[in-house]
């Protein structure tokens, strides 16, 4: 028994050393995974930031985007409701227009005031009839505008406009020579073969609007404003509706 003691507590010994280590080793391991844990969440916390950020940054670019959608349709928009309002205008001046062609079919080339059986018609003048008519009427004054412009006589036109329109027509000119001025005054009427004035219509006393159709011009019926000054009528210029 004696002799045999020995042996068993070596045995136990290296059992027990055999126990420690391999404590040891699942210890060591455990610590191993431990770390490779915090590896793992220190990563992952990284990742976050950046991850975040992208997600960010694709949500603010697609807001941006919807923006732009917007304000293009708002653009498109605007752009309907002007095509809108312009084709309404249209449609009136085509209106106009036809009416004054059918008047200009039948009114003879010979630059007076036409009659007839149905009673009067609208004042037409033709191109070669215009003259210096004077300013007892708004239709007097208009044709003698329309002479001056056509001959380039810029002191008559001056003194056939009122002194409002005057001042507005010396400031549009600027500093231009009266040649200037006058070679610009005759290519602007220059396409214009006749007038024919469709409407008088008095708004007071002193000031009548008068409809007014150049054919070859703008091919739009114009509303042009005729004040009284005295015993004369001068062109105050475009009546703004």
């Amino acid at each position: 028994m004696k002799r045999s003691y020995p042996f068993v507590m070596a045995g136990l010994l290296l059992a027990s050393l055999s126990v420690l280590l391999n404590e040891r080793g699942r210890t060591t391991a455990l610590q191993q995974e431990i770390e490779r844990l915090r590896e793992t969440q220190a990563a992952t916390q990284q990742a976050k930031p950046i991850e975040q950020n992208g997600q960010q940054n694709e949500e603010l670019e697609r807001l941006r985007n919807e923006a732009r959608e917007v304000h293009k349709l708002r653009n498109e928009v605007s752009q309907l409701r002007a095509g809108a309002k312009d084709l309404s205008q249209l449609r009136t001046e085509n209106q106009q227009l036809r009416s004054a062609g059918q008047h200009l079919r039948t009114a003879p080339e010979t630059g007076a005031i036409a009659t007839s059986a149905a009673g009067p018609q609208e004042p037409f003048y033709a191109r070669e009839n215009w003259a210096f008519a004077g300013y007892a009427t708004p239709e007097a004054a208009l044709q003698s505008v329309v002479w001056a412009m056509r001959e380039g006589d810029m002191k008559t036109f001056l003194a056939s406009l009122t002194p409002e329109e005057m001042a507005r027509m010396e400031k549009e000119w600027g500093n231009k020579s009266e040649a200037e001025i006058s070679n610009d005054s005759k290519r602007g009427i220059d396409k214009i073969s006749n007038i024919r004035i469709l409407e008088s219509k008095a708004l007071s006393d002193d000031e009548v609007v008068l409809s007014v159709y150049a054919a070859g011009g703008e091919d739009k019926v114009q509303k042009i404003s005729m004040k009284r000054f005295g015993a004369e009528w001068k062109l105050a210029g475009p009546k703004k509706e």
